[in-house]
């Protein structure tokens, strides 16, 4: 899928142009129209076009003989990551209740200026003085609260996590600020919550109880963001 500012207008002129001109300006679906329509993909497969099938709201070709171009960013994921950095056209053959069938073929290198590339995210932990680190992936840390230094709730704030109501503090290196707190029960049980949040879960493990935190902290934060 790909947002509608990104769609390009297909200019090209080709032997497939005659085709996509044929069944665009026609008024019913004829012998006429089907033999357009079979030669164009006949024409699409020798040119390696690849099949598949999306949905109009995703790739914005709603009947057959709708046709674009598209830039496709360095990072695309999914049907159509094979074209990453070129730029392609993508033609409607076939349209159902839902779904439209397509086909997808290079036409050029994306020109330098349109090139899409992501940007990498630097996270960037709180500072966590004298206190050990327990687990630590790209984004999250989790420390245990046996250390004085304190954590703050956020930068430059003038609160702090009250060190002896929990075991383990959870942090989030792209907020740069602690998100949850666990009470380590045993071994295989670890009690958290989110930050200001009297709601608790159980986890079974350190990577389930990162895991399950971070999740429920980035569906909270959206809700919030979304009221």
């Amino acid at each position: 899928m790909f947002d509608l500012s990104e769609k390009i207008k297909d200019t090209i002129n080709d032997e497939i142009s005659p085709f996509l001109r044929q069944l665009n300006k026609r008024k019913k679906w004829n012998n006429e129209s089907k033999e357009n329509l079979k030669i164009l993909i006949q024409i699409l497969e020798r040119k390696k076009y690849k099949f598949f099938i999306g949905h109009p709201s995703r790739y914005h070709l709603t009947k057959i003989g709708d046709s674009c171009l598209y830039d496709v960013p360095t990072y695309r994921k999914g049907v159509l990551a094979e074209f990453r950095g070129k730029r392609i056209r993508l033609i409607c053959i076939s349209s159902g209740r839902y779904d439209r069938h397509l086909m997808a073929g290079i036409v050029s290198e994306t020109p330098i200026s349109k090139i899409k590339i992501k940007k990498k995210i630097q996270y960037v932990f709180p500072d966590i003085g004298d206190h050990e680190i327990v687990y630590i992936g790209r984004r999250y840390m989790l420390i245990n609260s046996k250390g004085h230094s304190p954590i703050e709730l956020f930068q430059g704030s003038f609160d702090s996590i009250d060190l002896d109501s929990c075991d383990l503090i959870l942090l989030d290196g792209k907020e740069c600020c602690p998100i949850a707190i666990f009470q380590q029960v045993s071994e295989k049980v670890f009690i958290g919550s989110l930050i200001n949040i009297n709601y608790k879960i159980s986890f079974s493990s350190v990577r389930e109880a990162v895991t399950g935190m971070a999740k429920l902290n980035r569906k909270y934060t959206h809700e919030i963001l979304n009221n």
